[in-house]
């Protein structure tokens, strides 16, 4: 007697040494394409037979073979409600204190809607935030802003829109592994002293006029934001502030200079345009104005009787796939290495 897994990882029965020259004589017999999932099954012992007879062979024996459907769910929905009552018994730490005074405005149940601004490199896209007792619960864009809105419609018919970076957003308020607190150097710091500790360094820093102060930040789009640093260059002129994007537009601005003279942010009218060529440029899902871009150019693609009667078209020649190369009505794929040449060949055919 001994033990084998008939059916892995479900169940093990006790059974006898299997005959091989039975097994054999068996399959003689068969005709056609047979299936089996053990030796056991296809020698039709008396052990599998039995197995077969009971849903749950590890465990069934445990059970009063008198017991019915009918008295073993009874047990379970017990044996649930029970388990809940235990759960209900715990009471975690409430650590919410009651305003003192309530904002104005503040209805319990009721949401609010505060206006902002997401930015990104070069620009940034207005939204609206829903709040519920302080806490934002949806982003969602804004009607009245032009790169997430409809600002030129009648108020009754402006619509608005958001990409994938706003609606993840709001999730990043609630990361369990978002800091908690100050850390200083792996040391959980308070807040009273980051700022006594800041303000030791500062004194430290306007006896130099700020010569060791250095500030590195993103792509700066926000004019309050940009007010505040300016305010602390003039107070420490010898701080120096650098900006860094690793896929900013410092090479459009550049390009721009050399067109026009002067860094510029260019702003294109795809309602207008009736043959869009696109170059390495995923226009419709990336930048800040990517939103105001999309539904404009989408608006050109539907043909109404008489107000639109012919579509646009869209030539995408692009080193990567991207969304706008997927809608594109003609994608060139090219390598790297060609995209200079094509854009000089088509600069010099359109002169």
């Amino acid at each position: 007697m001994h033990i084998k897994d008939t059916l892995p990882g479900l169940y093990q029965i006790r059974k006898r040494p299997l005959s091989i020259e039975g097994v054999r004589a068996q399959l003689a017999e068969k005709r056609g394409r047979e299936f089996w999932r053990s030796l056991e099954e296809l020698a039709e012992t008396e052990e599998f037979d039995e197995l077969l007879h009971r849903e749950f062979p590890q465990h069934a024996s445990e059970w009063d073979e008198g017991t019915d459907r009918r008295s073993f769910l009874k047990l379970m929905g017990a044996s649930l409600a029970l388990a809940g009552l235990a759960g209900c018994s715990y009471q975690p730490p409430e650590t919410i204190v009651p305003y003192v005074t309530s904002p104005d405005g503040l209805i319990p149940g009721k949401p609010l809607y505060f206006a902002t601004a997401m930015p990104f490199a070069g620009g940034a896209a207005g939204l609206l935030v829903r709040s519920n007792m302080g806490r934002p619960t949806k982003v969602e864009g804004n009607p009245d802003h032009p790169a997430s809105g409809t600002p030129e419609r009648p108020p009754a018919e402006r619509v608005a829109s958001t990409d994938i970076y706003a609606q993840a957003a709001i999730l990043s308020l609630y990361d369990p592994d978002r800091s908690e607190t100050i850390n200083n150097r792996g040391a959980v710091r308070t807040y009273t002293n980051f700022l006594g500790e800041i303000s030791t360094q500062l004194e430290k820093q306007r006896e130099k006029q700020g010569a060791g102060l250095r500030f590195l930040t993103e792509a700066v789009t926000s004019p309050t934001l940009a007010a505040q640093l300016r305010d602390i260059l003039r107070r420490f002129p010898g701080a120096r502030w650098y900006q860094y994007e690793p896929a900013g537009t410092n090479s459009a601005g550049v390009g721009a200079r050399l067109a026009f003279g002067e860094f510029v942010s260019t702003v294109y009218r795809f309602a207008d345009a009736d043959r869009v060529l696109s170059l390495d440029s995923d226009f419709l899902s990336c930048g800040p104005a990517s939103l105001r871009y999309a539904r404009d150019f989408a608006a050109r693609r539907r043909v109404r009787d008489g107000a639109t009667r012919e579509m646009n078209r869209l030539y995408t020649i692009e080193t990567t796939a991207t969304n706008t190369g997927l809608v594109a009505d003609h994608r060139l794929g090219v390598r790297p290495s060609e995209m200079e040449g094509i854009a000089r060949a088509i600069a010099a055919g359109v002169g």
